[in-house]
């Protein structure tokens, strides 16, 4: 985040720590003893780091939620890295690891002031702070079932040597947990306009509950949550794309998982790896190029394509939307956009076409094209679910939802099987799912069992 993070947590609640201290509070290690929190002051520390544990969850999410899809891949395709384009993962892939860790970490920060809650004084912030935990409890469980499956639920705080924490439960159980904490979250979170940007909000977790219940085809559902967030009126769409990102903390953003410029600390790296110099990762696809040629704007380029894709080295396919202004560039401030307005109105018309294939609703048509004219292409008259995927495909390259939005819409497997057959290559459906990491197998004591295919 540029200059303006130094206001950003200046005020959270109504005796948070400075905004300097907001994310530097953390470890919690130095905290509490016997491993559990005693007062309100190291509750809130704890909460903090939970924040501080999604920053390292979000690192390299592109790798597995953008560069495992159509819309991009790397330019030097080697390493670690280009197991994702190629679909060729294995067990020990460092990525999967790294990710895998950062989760469940961060799962144990949100079940350790869980575990503490009851010692919160203040009725208010004990409210607040279970929320905040519950609310990226469920956000990291979500994630963690699309892309691996069967997983160990961390529904309580695990220790060394739990060889219980280690048991995997079904599918159908982790999405009835995720459900459950989301449904706590919004009844008990604060509103955007109540809280300081960075901080779990009830917006963002009526966004994530209609995304499950959109999976599920609760489509009444969805669009009751999406509904109540467009009608508190707390956001608007800015009138650039592209100052989203560069002039951050707009009325646009939702929810961000947020970064300071040149802070060893609470910087981010992934502005780094994208550069031509670092391999050029979420270098974008021809076939996403190519969707961006393909619908113009009025007056030239979708304004979209001119901010997300910019030349590098005589190419133009690499990544503009993070453009690091930090005087370090491995240690940058470029927020990632978890949620935004744009997503909750999409998804609004996604859940009024529902199973049908196109809709003339005039409030769907409405939201619609308001996104197009900034993007500064025509309106059109009905909108159909392959305009739609295309829609949110343009709008949000590089913010890690295409692989989750085809999910969701239960297009993943031929989509993916007809990009990669368009490249001359395989795909196998066992790769929908990721790899259960080598390491966490070995040390799981055969609680673990490996997903088929690996």
């Amino acid at each position: 985040m540029k200059s303006i993070i130094k206001i950003v947590f200046a005020v959270v609640l109504t005796s948070l720590v400075a905004c300097n201290d907001f994310l530097t509070e953390y470890p919690i290690s130095e905290v509490g003893v016997d491993n559990y929190l005693k007062n309100d002051d190291e509750i809130e520390t704890a909460v903090i780091g939970i924040y501080s544990g999604l920053q390292d969850v979000v690192q390299q999410e592109y790798a597995i939620l953008e560069m495992r899809s159509d819309n991009a891949g790397t330019r030097s395709g080697v390493g670690d890295w280009a197991q994702f384009e190629s679909f060729t993962l294995i067990t020990t892939n460092s990525v999967v690891a790294n990710y895998w860790n950062a989760c469940y970490s961060t799962l144990y920060r949100t079940n350790l002031v869980l575990a503490s809650i009851e010692n919160v004084v203040d009725p208010t912030k004990k409210q607040q702070f279970e929320a905040e935990a519950r609310f990226v409890r469920a956000y990291i469980h979500f994630n963690l079932v699309r892309l691996f499956g069967s997983i160990p639920i961390a529904d309580r705080k695990v220790d060394e040597g739990d060889l219980e924490g280690y048991k995997q439960v079904e599918a159908t159980e982790i999405y009835t947990f995720v459900e459950e904490d989301l449904m706590f979250a919004i009844e008990n979170l604060l509103s955007r306009d109540q809280i300081t940007l960075g901080r779990a909000n009830k917006e963002t977790a009526e966004t994530m509950l209609a995304k499950y219940y959109l999976k599920f085809k609760e489509y009444d559902k969805a669009k009751t949550l999406i509904q109540a967030v467009i009608d508190r009126g707390n956001f608007s769409l800015v009138t650039n794309y592209e100052d989203i990102f560069y002039q951050e903390l707009g009325n646009e953003i939702i929810f961000p998982i947020s970064f300071i410029d040149d802070n060893t600390d609470n910087s981010q790296s992934y502005s780094y790896y994208f550069l031509y110099e670092q391999g050029s990762h979420n270098y974008a696809t021809d076939n996403m190029i190519n969707l961006y040629e393909s619908s113009p704007g009025i007056n030239g380029e979708d304004l979209r394509y001119t901010t997300n894709i910019v030349d590098q080295r005589g190419e133009r396919q690499g990544c503009g939307k993070f453009l690091s202004v930090s005087n370090n560039i491995r240690l940058s401030g470029n927020d990632y956009v978890h949620t935004r307005y744009t997503d909750v109105l999409l998804l609004y018309v996604e859940a009024v076409i529902g199973d049908s294939f196109q809709t003339s609703d005039a409030t769907a048509l409405g939201y619609f094209n308001a996104i197009r004219q900034r993007a500064g292409l025509a309106e059109i008259q009905n909108i159909t679910s392959p305009t739609l995927a295309a829609e949110r495909r343009k709008e949000f390259l590089y913010e890690n939802k295409r692989w989750f939005d085809l999910d969701r819409t239960g297009n993943l497997e031929a989509t993916i099987t007809n990009f990669m057959n368009s490249q001359g290559l395989s795909f196998d459906k066992r790769h929908l799912l990721l790899p259960i990491p080598q390491r966490e197998l070995d040390t799981s004591k055969g609680q673990l069992d490996q997903n088929p295919g690996y």
